[in-house]
């Protein structure tokens, strides 16, 4: 059944209070994200004089962080309040991530600027994932599963909403600045906003009350590998892992082949990205009701399917045929990422124990980290052996435009052998009332 907006977000109780909150955190987050990461993390880097493979070693870094997540839950465990410990370090990451990587290319020039970029970015992941699982199991308390599909529907429309309003606003801002001779530092103040987005999404996320946490039932060692006994935790991460692993294959080296081969400017990009409030808008209902129909993993597995059509139509886009196939490509991209961030959010929790939250969201938070790694370094490994352009007739394929087509077999594969032989393992948790 539909959840009432006003029960879900009642200012009247403290748990309505706390989801208002989470919800406007997360629409802060997803702005904050789109300004620093992505294109315009891609487009600052190349313009503080980075080349592609310095640019790569930045970015994999986050990804690589991933490997202390495991190591969180000994942090975390010490403490029954930790508001403090999880507001200091979310404050080190953004400070180091943000105002770090922006400032340090505007007065530092010479040798050794990317080595000090790479310990900024270093710095700030390593604080971010040693703490990144105590905010989810602090706030799912107040997500019952009776709520958490209409909640996570609602924010992913919203999420949309604001990445997309705030991507074509930067753009616009962007090419501005590309025209004035003075981009690197135009740039750096769109990347400044979004460092006070992010201090505003620090203070909404500490407001939720916090209740004291029990003491975990094992410690040291044994604490670390609950999660590896717990099959059917580990069979739903399989999905997380290959989700991430697919869906971030290509996320810069496709940035790259459009900015740098078909030459698409930053307004076009972020006019097609501001087409997710209408698509996520209408698709979102779509994928809601999937789930009521059938359960998260089925409808997880149909949101596999569908991406592998993505990257097929994007490795056809060329300098002659963008203006009317990206938009085509941009569109059924969004009406998939709607539906598969919708099932994704909800993979921490389904299958997750309410005793030790903690430890298995670190390692929830690990393979995240772990398949986005896997799926850009597979992707960044490919480009590095391959280099050679094929030809079909008169059809030209660049190492990138084969990267994608590479994507959409693999994803397909995966989807087809979950099908098979994972979801009749997963399906205990039947339908729900979302």
């Amino acid at each position: 059944m539909h959840t009432d907006l006003q029960t879900l977000f009642s200012l009247r109780n403290a748990d309505g209070r706390a989801r208002l909150c989470i919800l406007v955190s997360e629409c802060l987050k997803a702005v904050y994200t789109a300004l620093t990461t992505a294109v315009f993390l891609t487009g600052f880097l190349m313009c503080s004089g980075l080349d592609s493979v310095e640019i790569g070693y930045i970015t994999a870094l986050p990804l690589i962080s991933g490997v202390l997540y495991p190591f969180s839950p000994l942090l975390l465990e010490k403490f029954r309040k930790r508001k403090a410990l999880l507001g200091g370090f979310r404050f080190a990451y953004h400070f180091f991530t943000i105002f770090g990587i922006t400032v340090l290319p505007l007065v530092w020039r010479g040798p050794g600027l990317v080595q000090v970029l790479m310990i900024c970015m270093l710095l700030g992941s390593a604080a971010n994932t040693l703490v990144a699982s105590g905010f989810p199991a602090w706030h799912i308390t107040f997500l019952p599963e009776e709520i958490r599909g209409s909640f996570f529907a609602l924010s992913g429309v919203l999420n949309s909403v604001f990445t997309a309003l705030a991507a074509l606003v930067a753009s616009i801002l962007s090419d501005f600045a590309a025209s004035s001779g003075n981009q690197l530092f135009w740039l750096g103040v769109i990347r400044m906003a979004a460092f006070i987005l992010a201090l505003l999404e620090l203070g909404t996320l500490l407001i939720p009350r916090e209740s004291p946490y029990p003491p975990p039932a094992a410690g040291g060692g044994r604490l670390l590998t609950l999660p590896l006994r717990n099959t059917t935790f580990m069979r739903t991460m399989l999905l997380v892992f290959f989700w991430m692993f697919f869906s971030t294959m290509t996320l810069y080296a496709a940035n790259v082949y459009l900015l740098d081969q078909v030459k698409v400017s930053y307004t076009f990009l972020s006019v097609l990205q501001a087409m997710n409030i209408v698509v996520t808008a209408a698709v979102m209902p779509l994928w809601h009701r999937l789930l009521r129909r059938t359960s998260w993993f089925k409808t997880f597995n149909a949101a596999f399917y569908l991406f592998s059509l993505y990257p097929i139509l994007h490795a056809f886009v060329t300098s002659r045929t963008y203006l009317w196939l990206l938009p085509v490509t941009m569109v059924v991209y969004q009406v998939v990422l709607a539906g598969g961030t919708f099932c994704f959010s909800n993979m921490a929790y389904v299958n997750t124990p309410k005793d030790n939250r903690t430890v298995y969201l670190s390692y929830h938070l690990m393979l995240v980290a772990l398949g986005s790694l896997g799926g850009q370094g597979a992707a960044t490994l490919f480009l590095k052996l391959q280099k050679i352009s094929l030809h079909f007739g008169v059809l030209e394929f660049s190492p990138a435009q084969q990267l994608l087509i590479l994507q959409a077999g693999l994803t397909l594969v995966f989807a087809t052998w979950c099908r098979r032989c994972l979801l009749s393992k997963l399906e205990c948790v039947g339908k729900v009332d979302a």
